[in-house]
């Protein structure tokens, strides 16, 4: 149930301090709270002028929305502080009041958060909790949000605990905690289980009214958290958690986390059942009271009526004389010890008799209650018999019962009544009812007898007789609650009585079903905590003993990552750190066997690497075996690994004791060893592993042996002997074999050595005797080889560094161009030297997976042939020029001879004959005049000439011949073709027009034959394709040469001087340029003419 309110001052402000031990207990919530700040130095943050403008706000706002608008909760069990006279209004729930300290706690640091959060507190303390600690509990709420929302811890737990949302609700446990101490210590009542109680009952209330308040506050915090992250909290790196940095912390935290859960929930279980069990324990004596109280009171009324009609029977009562009337009642009293007064009325209510007398007239025993003067009425009306309650004689005396019978009379002047009254004190049968009341004070209870008009008749405290009963009312026995005029909860039995319209209630302070539930659950709960504060004190001890295992475990592990091997680890028990212990302990062993091991490899590494000589790349694998224990160790190398050199060289390398002991082995093992992994025999006296033994010779106790195989190929054998049979260990064989690998990759590292030394020595002797100059570069043209054949020709100085650049050791630009390794085409140049020698300079690329290397390049004397071939073209000049004149006139006559007279057919095939061959001779001789013009470096004519003007004169010049072969001739011309070059138009048109002339005599009819022009930004392409017969690969080496005609039968047939070619590679060469062909024997060629477009000055 909830109420709006607006304001907190409606209410009744008051504060309940504590008692002594309440603010000991205050003192330690203060403590706490210092304590809690001084470990909040990381969450601390530092003010400016910003901050305390936001604190000043914020402390407005605390005392505003702890004020102001806000809801009473009110739940069923909602009590009034004990001592107070009124109704608890319920638990305020100030909507916005959280707001403030959540902030300050997320965005001021702790101080700030535990100030306002206690100005909080201290705020609402006389309006709504009514107590001091309020301030401290939150206070206290204030520092733990600081710290859950400002932690920067990386586990999953501590990430959602850094959301306000979360962190809020989080605080809600805390607030019930503190809540229960803080209520006991202020309430104003003496009995421990009435302030245990009143707590109890209000903590449920005021946690739902806190929870709500939190939730609003973390809401909203939470959207500020996300619009403004800048702002919220701190945004430092993430750290390891506790847990995380201690196992002992970790188990701490989980198991000692489960077992106070564990104990909170057995304590929590403990005290539930505790109070049930109290709770039906004292329903059940309030209920059996309750029951045997109300079953005695009819049986007291019925018996009390009959009797009082029983004696009004008696005739004597009619009599007139009041001293005779005297002496019979007080014989009816005397007989039957029921009554304690009888009384004789005529309708007049004019008392007749009465016994016992009584003194004065006005008695209050003469007196009749207002109830006994309507009975009397009722009485002559009718109603022979009836039942009344009345008030006691004396104040604080029990109420009396009267009962009144008509005195049964023919006379209607005698008519008369008889009145019976009974103490309910004094009473026989009453008794027992009475004292099952009484009983009620024993549990500081009450019981009281209530009539038709809840009058009570009867109350264990007599002050309270014959006051009015104002509680609840039942047709059935049932139990409620009610408030008592302390403030104090009751538990109230209410049992109407069986046939009669009077009830029993009963009722109980409810702190008695506290204090029943404590003596239930004192004795287990103690024992629970005594259990488990031995449990955490056992968990604390067992886990510091095996963290400070441990940690001195991780202290040896830490030794022995820093390579201290030589510390052995105390194991000491057999459970699992023990086991643990003894794993690292094994580890250490196998780690130090291992880096012995690794440090043997790597000498022997270093000692493989540091040589190649079959003498020394052997003997660290031989020491380091030999280290092992073993009384020899030798290598044997395959005889055929061993390259033919002038020099012997040794194949048996060996440590032993006595040189060449165990020898006679060494070729047995080698070809034992060929096709097998390995050979292992630890006792050679039980098993000879297929070996053919020697008695006679000494032989070893034990051996191990493995081939020297590398990439597939065999070396040798590597073996060791012992002098006593060896239990060969996984290890062991593991490490040999480790050894035998590097042992097989010496054998063909110094294998590879020897075979490139011979090599080498052959090809340096061959340098040396050769009397043609050898010129080597590598790919940074840099000379690394030149025989002296090449120092004497290039007058080279030989120096200490062989590596020098190209151009500071050789001065002929020709052969430095011909050497650099920019260009990879096998290339050939003429090289005079200044003393007229003319060397003819060959160099190819030396090619290495794709890539050029170096360059190789070999000079030839060619100074005779020069000097012959010029006498040869001064000769075929002469010859030639000599030549010319007479063929003119053979041409001359031949052609004349039909002039002279007709010729007859015969005679004139003789005369086309002549003609065709002095035609043949003289195109040989134009030929030969041609070329020994270019070649005695005539001077080009150069001059502006445009490319398709010289395509178009070529294709002109051979129209008739290509039209007579039906040949399909094309011209192609490029769109970026220049409009002029720089060329001799003579040479350029010749090179053109042997080149198409030369497609169209190789290609058959009905061919077809395609001159495609084209260019780049330095040079001009003159491509000529074919359907031709074709060129073959001999054919392609030297078809440029003089003469040159193949032998192919297609080729021969045709007429030809073999000049055509090697004039247009004349022609190239003195314009700078290049030809080529590319051609497939059967498909056709193509031949590429390349001329720069401009000639260098």
């Amino acid at each position: 149930m909830s109420r709006f309110i607006s304001t907190l001052f409606l209410a009744l402000p008051f504060i309940n301090f504590p008692d002594l031990f309440g603010w000991l207990f205050f003192a330690g919530l203060l403590g706490s709270g210092v304590w809690l700040y001084i470990k909040s130095k990381e969450s601390r943050t530092k003010w400016d002028k910003r901050s305390w403008l936001i604190f000043s706000i914020l402390l407005l706002f605390t005392l505003l929305s702890n004020l102001f608008i806000g809801v009473y909760i009110k739940g069923n069990s909602l009590m009034s502080w004990p001592g107070v006279p009124f109704e608890a209004p319920g638990a305020a729930m100030m909507v916005f009041s959280a707001l403030p300290w959540v902030l300050a706690g997320g965005i001021l640091g702790p101080l700030p958060a535990f100030i306002l959060a206690a100005l909080a507190g201290l705020v609402r303390a006389p309006f709504d909790s009514h107590t001091l600690f309020t301030a401290l509990q939150f206070g206290l709420m204030g520092i733990f949000f600081n710290r859950w929302v400002r932690q920067r811890y990386r586990t999953p737990a501590y990430k959602i605990l850094r959301q306000p949302i979360f962190a809020a609700i989080a605080l809600v446990p805390i607030f019930s905690i503190l809540f229960v101490p803080g209520v006991f210590f202020s309430a104003s009542h003496s009995e421990v289980t009435a302030r245990l109680d009143f707590a109890l009952n209000n903590v449920g209330v005021a946690t739902l009214a806190t929870l709500g308040e939190l939730l609003i506050a973390g809401f909203i915090a939470q959207i500020l958290a996300f619009s403004f992250p800048n702002a919220w909290a701190r945004k430092m790196p993430l750290q390891p958690s506790p847990a995380e940095r201690r196992l002992e912390t970790r188990f701490v935290i989980g198991t000692g986390t489960f077992i106070i859960v564990l104990l909170l929930t057995l304590l929590i279980g403990d005290w539930i059942v505790a109070g049930q069990a109290a709770r039906r324990m004292l329903y059940d004596r309030l209920e059996n009271t309750a029951q045997i109280a109300a079953e005695s009171v009819p049986f007291f009324l019925e018996t009390g009526q009959n009797l009082n009609i029983q004696l009004a029977d008696d005739p004597a009562l009619l009599t007139n004389d009041s001293t005779e009337l005297t002496t019979i009642l007080g014989e009816k009293i005397r007989l039957v010890p029921y009554f304690t007064q009888f009384l004789v009325l005529d309708p007049e209510a004019n008392i007749l008799g009465e016994y016992p007398l009584s003194d004065l007239s006005d008695t209050p025993a003469r007196q009749l209650a207002q109830e006994e003067i309507t009975g009397l009425q009722l009485a002559f009306s009718g109603a022979p018999s009836q039942v009344y309650s009345i008030p006691p004689l004396t104040p604080g005396g029990a109420a009396r019962v009267s009962f009144l019978s008509k005195i049964p009379s023919d006379d209607p002047a005698l008519a008369r009544i008889l009145i019976g009254r009974t103490d309910l004190s004094a009473n026989p049968i009453t008794r027992p009812l009475l004292n099952s009341l009484d009983s009620m004070t024993s549990i500081a209870g009450n019981g009281f007898l209530v009539n038709e008009n809840n009058a009570i008749l009867y109350h264990s405290d007599s002050n309270q007789i014959m006051n009015q009963y104002e509680g609840e009312t039942s047709s059935e026995g049932r139990f409620f609650d009610a408030t008592s005029s302390l403030g104090t909860r009751t538990l109230v039995f209410y049992q109407p009585v069986i046939g009669r319209p009077w009830a029993v209630v009963l009722t109980v302070p409810a702190r008695q079903i506290q204090q029943l539930a404590l003596q239930i659950a004192s004795p287990l709960s103690a024992m629970i905590l005594i259990l488990t504060i031995f449990a955490l004190i056992a968990l604390r001890v067992g886990l510091r003993l095996i963290s400070q295992s441990l940690e001195t475990l991780a202290s040896e592990a830490g030794r022995i990552a820093q390579g201290q091997l030589d510390h052995p680890l105390e194991i000491s028990g057999m459970d699992e750190v023990g086991q643990l212990r003894s794993a690292f302990e094994q580890m250490r062993i196998s780690l130090k066997d291992r880096l012995e091991e690794l440090n043997l490899l790597l000498g022997v590494s270093h000692g493989v690497a540091s040589s190649l000589e079959m003498k020394d790349i052997f003997q660290p694998v031989l020491k380091a075996i030999k280290s092992t224990g073993a009384y020899t160790v030798q290598v044997v190398l395959s005889p055929e690994i061993i390259p033919n050199s002038m020099v012997e060289m040794p194949t048996r390398f060996a440590i032993e004791s006595t040189k060449g002991e165990f020898a006679h082995l060494d070729a047995e093992l080698l070809d034992a060893i060929r096709y097998q992994e390995k050979i292992v025999l630890p006792n050679l006296a039980r098993t000879t592993g297929g070996l053919q033994l020697n008695e006679n010779r000494p032989n070893p106790g034990a051996l191990i042996a493995l081939p020297l195989r590398n990439e597939k190929r065999f070396y040798g054998v590597l073996w060791a002997a012992y002098d006593q049979p060896k239990l060969f260990t996984e290890a062991n064989v593991r490490f040999i074999s480790t050894l035998g690998g590097q042992a097989a990759l010496a054998a063909a590292n110094a294998h590879l050595f020897l075979s490139v030394e011979v090599g080498r020595q052959q090809l340096a002797a061959i340098l040396d005797s050769t009397s043609d100059p050898v010129l080597v570069t590598d790919h940074q043209d840099r000379l690394l080889l030149a025989n002296p054949a090449a120092l004497r020709a290039l007058e080279i100085e030989s120096t200490d560094d062989e590596t020098q650049p190209i151009e500071k050791l050789i001065h002929d630009p020709a052969l430095i161009s011909l050497l650099k390794i920019s260009t990879t085409a096998k290339e050939s140049a003429e090289i005079t030297l200044p003393s007229g020698q003319i060397l003819l300079a060959t160099a190819s690329s030396v090619i290495a997976e794709g890539q050029p290397i170096g360059r190789v390049c070999i000079l030839r004397d060619v100074t005779h042939f020069k000097e012959l071939d010029t006498l040869k073209s001064e000769f075929v000049a002469t010859v030639s020029h000599d030549l010319r004149s007479p063929l003119t006139l053979m041409r001359g006559y031949a052609t004349m001879m039909p002039m002279v007279g007709e010729l007859n057919t015969q005679q004139q095939g003789y005369v086309g004959k002549i003609i065709s061959g002095v035609e043949n001779m003289a195109r040989l001789v134009n030929d030969l005049l041609d070329l020994g013009r270019i070649e005695l470096g005539v001077g080009l004519q150069l001059e502006k000439i445009s490319p398709l003007e010289i395509i178009d004169h070529v294709s002109s010049s051979l129209h008739a011949h290509i039209s007579q072969k039906k040949i399909n001739f094309a011209v192609e011309t490029a769109k970026n073709l220049p409009h002029l070059i720089e060329a001799d138009q003579a040479l350029l048109h010749q090179a053109v027009y042997n080149l198409v002339e030369n497609a169209i005599k190789y290609t058959p009819e009905n061919g077809f034959i395609r001159l495609h022009a084209h260019a780049t930004e330095t040079e001009i392409f003159f491509d000529i394709e074919d359907s031709g017969i074709g060129i073959s690969e001999e054919a392609k080496k030297r078809l440029f040469e003089k003469f040159f005609r193949s032998s192919q039968r297609a080729a021969r047939a045709q007429q030809g001087t073999g000049l055509g070619l090697a004039i247009v590679r004349s022609i190239a060469e003195r314009h700078g340029g290049r030809v080529w062909v590319e051609s497939e024997e059967g498909k056709g060629s193509v031949f590429h003419l390349k001329v720069p477009i401009h000639q260098s000055k």
